[in-house]
Formats: C-alpha cells, sequence, structure tokens
C-alpha cells in the first residue's frame, strides 16, 4: 500500500470523504485496470458519502453505494490491505438505511454509522 493510498484510508475514516476521493483519484489516474476498477469502487463511496453529508443526497448516494458495491463482489475477501468484506457488509447496510430514509436529512446517527475502511 502506498503513502498517498494510505493517506486517503485516514482522510475518509476521519470522514474527510471529499479529500479522501481527491488522493485516491490521483492514483487512480496511473494506476494499472484492475487497480483502476478497486480505486474507482473507493472513489464511489467517498463521494457517496460526501453528497450525502454536505448535499443531503438521497437516490444519488443510494446509486453510487450500490454500484460501488457491484464492483467490490470482485475484490473479496481482501485487497490492497483493506478487508473488503467488512467494506461490503457496512456499505450495504448503508446502503440501505439510506434507502430507508428516502429524502431525509442525514443526521449524527447516519454520520456515526457510516461505514469505515478495516485494515488487515
Amino acid at each position: 500500500m502506498s503513502d498517498a493510498f494510505a493517506r486517503g484510508v485516514v482522510l475518509f475514516n476521519r470522514r474527510a470523504y471529499f479529500e479522501s476521493h481527491e488522493v485516491w483519484e490521483e492514483i487512480w489516474q496511473v494506476a494499472d485496470e484492475r487497480d483502476k476498477k478497486f480505486l474507482g469502487a473507493l472513489i464511489q463511496i467517498a463521494a457517496a458519502l460526501h453528497l450525502r453529508f454536505q448535499r443531503g443526497g438521497g437516490r444519488g448516494t443510494r446509486n453510487l453505494l450500490v454500484q460501488a458495491l457491484t464492483t467490490l463482489e470482485d475484490f473479496r475477501p481482501r485487497h490492497y490491505g483493506i478487508d473488503v468484506d467488512a467494506l461490503y457488509k457496512e456499505l450495504a447496510d448503508y446502503a440501505e438505511r439510506v434507502e430507508e430514509k428516502k429524502g431525509k436529512e442525514a443526521g449524527w446517527l447516519d454520520r456515526w454509522l457510516a461505514p469505515r475502511i478495516r485494515l488487515v
């Protein structure tokens, strides 16, 4: 795992979603195709959560999360030092929560329950 990638993970786990997205996008630009696919999923997750908490996104957030889930299936159980199984489960649960709230603004509990990236 590169230092830049690790910095993106730290930013994501600190809920600095836009900033983690920016870091991973720089890596994505020079990555090989398989890594681009994985990084693309992380970028989608970060974008979805930024949208959720900064703009109150509902449907757009859920759509990005579902797209990321579809991509992450190919990288289970672990990839790039990340416990993809754990991320997948948290993400699936969170996407369901967003769907249930249909357009309601994200509150403190939503932020607390947002997925985290766990390293292995």
